[in-house]
């Protein structure tokens, strides 16, 4: 892990990357005094790592979501302004980060129980984003909700850095999907990756037909 670490790092730094993309737009921001000289590679670092296999499971879920329902992925082929909208229902329906752990810095009271000071939290994100108090008919992929307040990115001062580079490249596959192809269908028996905090699929056999 430290060999791993240090490689990581190392791409991070300002003469390593290319002038144009977004670790030199976040540098530029260290040069105006948006943030420090030291969060800048740490910002850098987080839109590298973290954005690796939760948005592969992203892209997973919003296809797996369209080829387990038809009838949105021809809404969508009409309605092409709501390729992000499909994203995020994708991300709620099926949260690729489906738990995390955070520490209470204080005694916090959630219903009749208080968290104390210093304990540990642990969050079923994948819970929350198909609460029955929340959502109506949670368990249905539907283009016709809104979606915006599920916690598949976080929330609050812990939200994803790198969601809206996410949500980018989602609308622009969703776009390209949407131009080609007519339908998506499984065309095998789909295997999930086993791993107690991302939800995603070992493998998962689509086809795609032609517009």
């Amino acid at each position: 892990m430290p060999e791993l670490s240090a490689w990581v790092n190392a791409q991070c730094e300002r003469d390593v990357l290319s002038s144009d993309g977004f670790g030199a737009s976040i540098w530029a921001a260290a040069d105006r005094g948006d943030i420090t000289p030291e969060m800048a590679p740490l910002i850098v670092r987080s839109l590298l790592t973290a954005g690796v296999d939760t948005t592969i499971h992203g892209l997973s879920a919003v296809l797996h979501a369209f080829a387990t329902n038809a009838d949105q992925w021809q809404r969508l082929r009409e309605q092409p302004h709501l390729a992000r909208v499909a994203f995020d229902e994708a991300v709620r329906w099926e949260s690729p980060v489906q738990i995390f752990f955070r520490t209470a810095t204080t005694d916090v009271r959630i219903g009749e129980h208080v968290v104390p000071d210093g304990k540990k939290i642990l969050m079923f994100l994948g819970s929350a984003n198909r609460d029955p108090r929340r959502w109506t008919d949670p368990d249905d992929f539907d283009l016709g909700r809104d979606p915006s307040g599920h916690v598949g990115f976080g929330m609050g001062i812990h939200q994803c850095v790198g969601q809206h580079v996410a949500r980018l490249e989602a609308e622009a596959v969703l776009a390209a999907l949407i131009r080609r192809v007519r339908a998506i269908e499984l065309i095998g028996p789909t295997r999930r990756h086993h791993n107690n905090t991302l939800r995603g699929w070992e493998s998962m056999p689509v086809r795609a037909h032609r517009a």
